[in-house]
């Protein structure tokens, strides 16, 4: 696919950023995790064919989007990809979400089914879990907010304290230089922080049974943010939904396994055209 436009969107909390690859309705939009960018979209996104039009989201609090005062509650997420689809044209979209973002898209497709075409929701479970407030926000606290150098902050993700093997320009796409050569994260720690112990403080388990937009769950194989308990439960509790599985990927699917995830979508999206003709 050719290369994303950046686009500009005036919503009801602020200006948000998007990247926007050209295609046909209908639309995708995609939904990033805690502490990402919509830039972690482009591998999957460019190993699609080209025929969807794709939408990647900076979600608040996160790059180049705003850090709005009223916070970081699931329903604010919610209400900001709400105003996004509206802004793009306001038809059902296929809608993507990877862990926090796919909390997010769970509970839009249970609340406003009418503005989707599709929901896929990749490695996350909509249990409460405190020790994953407690974990997330320790790693957060563990985590310098700024470095020195561009040589810092590459031996930062050399050892792998991201949660995975960061190529270089990823890694300076979530990154802002400073005068003087440092750099800072686009991210706000305190919004991350915020967001975590928000969206993992309740279960979503109701949000989940009511699905009934066509619905693919993706779960990585060595994933530790989806539990294999959870998963059986997620599928007893709601049938409907799709189930795969990715043996040998961890939780961050988007960055590790692109090219399958993009044939995975591909034929979900497929399906639904098929079941229309």
């Amino acid at each position: 696919m050719t290369e994303p436009v950046e686009r500009r969107f005036e919503l009801s909390a602020g200006t948000f950023r998007v990247l926007a690859w050209p295609g046909r309705t209908p639309m995708a939009v995609f939904l990033h995790g805690l502490s990402g960018i919509a830039d972690v979209w482009r591998a999957t996104i460019e190993a699609l064919p080209n025929q969807f039009a794709c939408v990647g989201l900076d979600q608040r609090g996160h790059g180049h989007s705003p850090q709005p005062p009223d916070g970081y509650s699931l329903n604010r997420y919610v209400s900001d990809t709400i105003d996004l689809i509206g802004a793009l044209g306001d038809q059902p979209v296929h809608l993507v979400g990877h862990s926090m973002g796919a909390r997010v898209a769970l509970v839009l497709a249970a609340r406003a089914p009418h503005l989707l075409r599709s929901v896929s929701i990749l490695d996350i479970g909509p249990e409460q879990w405190q020790a994953n407030i407690d974990g997330s926000v320790a790693a957060f606290n563990r985590m310098p907010n700024r470095f020195a150098s561009r040589d810092d902050a590459l031996a930062y993700a050399s050892r792998g304290r991201l949660g995975f093997v960061a190529d270089e320009a990823m890694l300076f796409r979530r990154l802002r230089e400073l005068p003087g050569g440092a750099y800072e994260w686009l991210a706000d720690p305190d919004a991350l922080k915020a967001t975590v112990r928000a969206h993992r403080s309740r279960n979503y388990w109701k949000e989940w049974a009511s699905i009934r937009v066509p619905a693919l769950f993706v779960r990585g194989g060595d994933s530790t943010e989806v539990r294999p308990a959870i998963a059986f439960k997620m599928r007893a509790t709601n049938p409907a939904i799709r189930y795969e599985e990715f043996e040998g990927v961890a939780h961050n699917i988007p960055l590790l396994a692109p090219d399958r995830l993009a044939a995975t979508l591909n034929t979900f999206w497929q399906s639904l055209e098929d079941d229309r003709t």
